[in-house]
């Protein structure tokens, strides 16, 4: 997954001089690098931000290192491209929340019950990573044809499912339209940047 900017710069070589022409390339690699948010302040805004922003409005408690986990490779004078995309490990969960499908596995997915197991901070099953049982009272097993992990209630209580398991998950709803909203935000921002680069760059020119 990834967002490309390629030069489209035609409307900035209008009335200029061939000296003045010299400084296109490295205008616009500035540009591209700005608009992506490559190599900029800490004040500075660019593609990553919205992107963390969008991922904190349209997705359920986002962990920090979800938001930040892109990479990022700098356009070049000789290469007006850059590349601002996800990580291989945050693309493989996020995949699902941009595009849907149904997500399988060789083991049994397990899926919450919210109105009954306590989340993370994130929405993430509490304490996963240790075991899905917790405590005496929490068991696997199958009950009502469900299969997942239960907690027994008092004497004579029927238990409660806390986590079901299943063998796929299906996601209709694509939460996180990564595509639209690169493609927006560089529409919306990449002319800005160039008049900025490109009027930078001519004070230079001789």
């Amino acid at each position: 997954m990834q967002i490309k900017i390629k030069d489209n710069i035609k409307q900035f070589t209008k009335g200029l001089s061939k000296v003045q022409q010299k400084q296109i390339p490295f205008a616009t690699a500035q540009a591209i690098n700005a608009t992506l948010g490559i190599g900029k302040g800490k004040k500075d805004k660019g593609l990553d931000r919205e992107f963390a922003k969008q991922m904190v409005k349209k997705l359920d408690r986002p962990r920090p290192q979800t938001t930040k986990a892109f990479y990022r490779k700098p356009a070049k004078k000789t290469h007006l491209v850059g590349e601002l995309g996800l990580q291989d490990w945050a693309a493989e969960f996020l995949k699902y929340q941009i595009d849907g499908g149904v997500r399988s596995s060789a083991n049994k997915i397990p899926v919450p019950i919210t109105k009954n197991k306590r989340l993370n901070k994130f929405g993430n099953i509490a304490g996963k990573r240790s075991g899905l049982v917790k405590g005496s009272k929490e068991f696997i097993g199958t009950i009502g044809g469900a299969t997942g992990v239960w907690k027994q209630g008092r004497k004579g209580q029927q238990p409660t499912l806390l986590i079901k398991f299943h063998d796929s998950v299906k996601y209709d709803k694509k939460l996180f339209n990564f595509y639209k909203i690169g493609n927006s935000y560089v529409s919306n921002t990449f002319d800005r940047q160039m008049k900025k680069s490109l009027t930078k760059a001519l004070r230079s020119a001789k």
